[in-house]
């Protein structure tokens, strides 16, 4: 997504501007593994709260006696007819700005929670929780559900390898946490994106090849079911809802508490190469070649930019341990061709992390859709770049990023967890950021999914479609998550965007 072919807003411009490289701003934007259906993230806002609602049973919408929630938790709970509404059901997506849930509830505790939780029971009440707000199809501020705003619990304690970690937490938040201990986990890199809707969903990030998915460092979890009663998950405890949370998303209940396996925390280089947009095919070609070699200590994707007058940019950020970039990056370039430019930095852990997430872009309107690749053939990388330039012609500036589904992701066989696609070879996200029109950008989104339709097993469901059949992000998986679904959610009281 070159930042210079866009019309931008005013906004936009001076940020870009000011803050970003166009790489940088992409991942700032959106980040690899952005966010999930329920809780992806964006940093904690201050929010301007209105005098406090008096909590009395005067307080009734759509149906349902909000004063009794707010006697119970002793606080207010956001209504459409309250002056922070719009603020408290505000995403990071502008798309959604019009969206209506019946109520905000935000909470500060697992006992809030499960108050929240168990109350929507009561009154058969939909809900969706979040802790962040980047949902790409906006189910954290879904019309007519109940919000459960989970970004008032923070916290992270670490102790000998394991860290336990709160669901309102951002990536940014966890990174800086645990880099006092030295230790990381495997993420994305968006800072803005909740840790919980990203490691529920899978995770996918530049320690991937490494380390695996976010979700596969997932040791234990605490969740309140949708009936309100609360449980523990992990291999020995509710084993079929610890296999649903790593990468089914947030559709069997409310998670309070997540425990993570870490990792070191190490110093990294990272090398940025940009090459003549016309040598697409051949850079995907190769960076596909370099990785069957490449050690799993290696990462990198490639995207490809339209410009709008039928061109493109293409480029490739490679991530290895530090000192070993310029080698890794000169090993890369015997696969793909003569980068028009590179540029080189050698970074502490958490420095690193910083330049990949390219700072904090402001709130914008974005569309995205995903395919997961089962074989980058010469056909399939041709699809591709098609779609990519087809849409430049008629004047679109959205882009195509590619990343590998190998190494340590691999570790996990394919029906170990929810997350179905461990022996497939890339996911492909398609996006396109405002100024192009949603419904211009959904139109070529399913373009290219057509384009590639012979060599897509189905999609990621972090990188969620509005109206996409469950099968299309479960795969294989579909029939055991179905099964565990209906058995804890019998009533569909979990919102979501998907068709069953």
């Amino acid at each position: 997504m070159s930042r210079h072919d866009f019309a931008w807003s005013q906004t936009y411009a001076e940020w870009i501007d000011t803050k970003l490289s166009r790489s940088a701003f992409l991942r700032g934007a959106l980040g690899i593994g952005a966010a999930s259906l329920a809780f992806g993230g964006a940093a904690h806002r201050g929010i301007a709260h209105a005098e406090p609602s008096p909590l009395t049973s005067s307080r009734a919408a759509a149906g349902v006696d909000w004063g009794g929630l707010e006697r119970r938790l002793g606080r207010p709970v956001t209504l459409a007819s309250d002056p922070d509404y719009a603020t408290a059901k505000q995403l990071f997506n502008t798309r959604f700005d019009s969206t209506a849930p019946t109520a905000v509830v935000r909470v500060t505790s697992a006992t809030e929670v499960a108050t929240a939780v168990a109350f929507a029971a009561e009154h058969d009440v939909v809900l969706a929780a979040r802790a962040g707000g980047h949902s790409y199809v906006g189910a954290s501020a879904a019309t007519g559900a109940m919000i459960i705003d989970l970004r008032g619990l923070t916290g992270l304690t670490y102790r000998d390898g394991t860290a336990v970690v709160a669901p309102g937490l951002t990536l940014h938040q966890v990174y800086r946490e645990l880099d006092k201990h030295g230790q990381t986990i495997p993420t994305g890199m968006c800072p803005m994106v909740g840790v919980a809707g990203l490691t529920l969903g899978g995770g996918l990030g530049f320690e991937a090849r490494r380390y695996g998915l976010t979700c596969d460092r997932l040791v234990a979890a605490t969740m309140v079911l949708p009936d309100g009663t609360t449980t523990e998950v992990s291999p020995t405890c509710r084993p079929e809802l610890f296999w649903a949370v790593r990468g089914g998303g947030s559709h069997v209940g409310v998670v309070t508490s997540l425990t993570f396996r870490t990792c070191p925390a190490t110093p990294k280089d990272v090398v940025e190469l940009t090459f003549p947009g016309d040598l697409a095919a051949q850079v995907i070609a190769g960076w596909a070649n370099w990785l069957r070699t490449a050690g799993r200590d290696q990462w990198a994707d490639v995207s490809v930019d339209a410009d709008g007058h039928g061109g493109l940019s293409c480029w490739l950020q490679l991530v290895s341990p530090a000192r070993d970039g310029v080698r890794a990056a000169v090993e890369l370039m015997t696969h793909t061709a003569k980068p028009l430019n590179v540029e080189y930095r050698s970074l502490s852990h958490l420095d690193a992390v910083a330049h990949l997430a390219g700072g904090t872009p402001p709130r914008a309107a974005f569309t995205c859709g995903s395919d997961v690749i089962t074989e980058l053939t010469a056909d399939t990388i041709a699809a591709i770049v098609e779609a990519v330039t087809s849409h430049s012609r008629a004047g679109g500036t959205g882009w195509v990023q590619i990343n590998a589904l190998d190494g340590a992701v691999r570790d996990t066989g394919p029906t170990e967890t929810a997350f179905p696609w461990r022996a497939h070879a890339a996911l492909v996200e398609w996006g396109n950021y405002q100024p192009i029109p949603h419904e211009r950008a959904a139109e070529w989104i399913a373009e290219a999914h057509s384009l590639v339709a012979s060599a897509s097993a189905g999609a990621y469901i972090n990188y969620l479609e509005s109206g996409d059949p469950l099968e299309r992000y479960y795969a294989h998986n579909y029939a055991q998550f179905a099964a565990i679904r209906r058995a804890v959610d019998p009533a569909n009281r979990i919102h979501t965007a998907l068709t069953p």
